[in-house]
């Protein structure tokens, strides 16, 4: 029987953010390659409620301790301050004593394959086991250098990874001239330690085929793959127009991760009074769980905002919406948000950042708006004209269809698995 480990930096489970549901089908998708594989998860647990979710897929569950106050400060003063050697967050989740325990649980289940979830557990790789797989996500080195153009939008540059930091330097992290050289500091340890880390990995991953491939050539890797999410559009069929409240624009995500928040932050501030001058009815829904008070604050101040927080069903909620809104400031790799809510029919205008990695046809599948008058421009075009809205729901269900099926999706992982030791 082949068996599969999973490290991962969190619990795959539930669907309550996009990393998880990334996970969740690098899980299932092995799971369908290899029916009788068996699936180990080592992980650090984020909300312990989550742990009754655990899917049938993983057979075996072990959580993992987070270092302790003083490892996390001696980590972040030794290996990131004075050596430079670490990442922050690499040294906020090394534990010696965890390290000690994969160790023990791979030599006990000898897995042919050990994914790792993210550069900040890469530090746990343990020689001499079957293949290693690096999961990336994106190049958090770049995210972090382009949060520093838009640093006056970002409430906390470190958003919900603040809450792992020592007590101490937490203090510190919440001043703004800190957080800024802190960032700038975390982007250049990322940079040099995401290729370091490349080096002692068989294959790695990133959720954009674009980004995979730029990294391929820059640390010369023999297995650098794109595996994104996968979307299958449930049979909307293009002959029946979906019904839509053309009144209505989202924006969807986890609002505590500053991409997210300091994009809501912006559109409210620089583009919305120009929507709703023009369609005075048009209202527009923030929706992820962990609004900011920064977030919470625009549906006091501008009018037609409403912040909805954590729904039950994001779908039900987005898929009547006219369009939604992806107005990112800064970000890598391919927003799920995007090809998901196209995968859904609802048309969206977001800008060149937001459609990185997407190589949809701008005002044909979505539309990619270069200035914020014309992001105004696009967004009342979808709320006015009906028959542009139906042609854009159609032509985006399509094009997730080609591009991001679980057929397309699964290709380089069963890639990946065709290797032997």
């Amino acid at each position: 029987m082949k068996k599969m480990m999973f490290i991962t930096n969190r619990l795959p489970f539930p669907n309550t953010d996009g990393r998880k549901n990334l996970l969740q089908q690098y899980i299932q998708q092995v799971k369908d390659i290899y029916p009788e594989c068996r699936i180990v998860n080592l992980s650090f647990v984020d909300d312990k409620k989550y742990l009754e979710h655990k899917p049938d897929a993983i057979a075996r569950l072990e959580s993992l301790e987070l270092p302790g106050m003083l490892e996390k400060l001696f980590n972040a003063l030794v290996y990131s301050l004075l050596m430079r050697k670490w990442p922050l967050q690499v040294s906020v989740y090394y534990s010696r004593r965890t390290h000690r325990r994969i160790k023990q649980l791979i030599e006990e289940e000898q897995p042919e394959f050990i994914f790792y979830d993210m550069v900040r557990v890469a530090e746990y790789v343990a020689d001499g086991t079957g293949q290693r797989v690096l999961s990336y996500d994106d190049l958090l080195s770049l995210r972090y250098e382009r949060q520093l153009q838009w640093f006056r939008y970002i409430p906390s540059v470190f958003g919900g990874f603040s809450d792992k930091l020592p007590s101490g330097l937490k203090r510190f992290a919440d001043l703004k001239f800190i957080q800024k050289w802190l960032i700038a500091f975390e982007s250049k340890l990322l940079h040099k330690y995401e290729k370091h880390a490349a080096r002692h990995f068989q294959h790695l991953i990133f959720t954009s085929p674009k980004e995979a491939e730029t990294f391929r050539q820059i640390v010369s890797h023999r297995s650098c793959l794109g595996i994104p999410m996968r979307f299958d559009p449930d049979g909307q069929s293009a002959g029946n127009p979906r019904p839509y409240d053309r009144n209505k624009l989202v924006f969807v995500g986890k609002m505590d991760i500053p991409h997210n928040s300091s994009a809501c932050v912006f559109f409210c501030e620089k583009i919305w009074p120009s929507i709703k001058r023009k369609a005075p009815d048009a209202t527009f829904y923030i929706i992820g769980k962990n609004p900011t008070a920064e977030v919470l604050r625009l549906q006091q101040t501008y009018p037609g905002v409403i912040v909805t927080g954590e729904v039950d069903d994001v779908k039900r909620v987005v898929s009547d919406a006219a369009l939604m809104i992806a107005p990112l400031l800064f970000g890598t790799g391919i927003k799920t948000k995007i090809v998901e809510a196209m995968s859904w029919g609802v048309p969206v205008v977001t800008n060149p950042i937001g459609s990185e990695g997407i190589n949809a046809i701008n005002h044909e599948d979505l539309f990619v708006s270069e200035t914020d008058e014309e992001m105004v421009r696009n967004v009342l075009l979808l709320l006015n004209d009906k028959e542009m809205n139906e042609k854009v729901s159609r032509n985006s269900i399509r094009y997730v269809s080609r591009h991001f099926s679980s057929s397309v999706t699964r290709k380089n992982l069963e890639l990946i698995l065709s290797y032997s030791h």
